[in-house]
């Protein structure tokens, strides 16, 4: 028996019971989304974190160079990415 078939034969909720599920499903989505909001709120905390680590390192290496003025810089390179196999 197809689905659709099993569907048409299968009675609908009177209005005064589905409105529990309905209101059920709305509550149980909201949760998702709030959990899934939550995570991101975390992980971009730890990225900005992580930023201003970055950005104080890299201050702290440009006023440690002592290099003179009008001397040409030679670019760095990034740094490797965590996870990734070298190339």
């Amino acid at each position: 028996m197809s689905v659709a078939a099993l569907l048409a034969q299968a009675p609908a909720l009177p209005l005064h019971t589905a409105g529990k599920y309905v209101a059920g499903a709305y509550v149980v989505l909201f949760a998702i989304v709030l959990v899934y909001v939550a995570i991101m709120a975390v992980r971009l905390g730890r990225m900005e974190s992580e930023l201003g680590e970055l950005l104080a390192l890299a201050e702290r290496a440009d006023e440690g160079d002592g290099e003179a003025a009008g001397t040409e810089r030679t670019p760095r390179q990034p740094p490797a990415r965590r996870g990734s196999a070298p190339t």
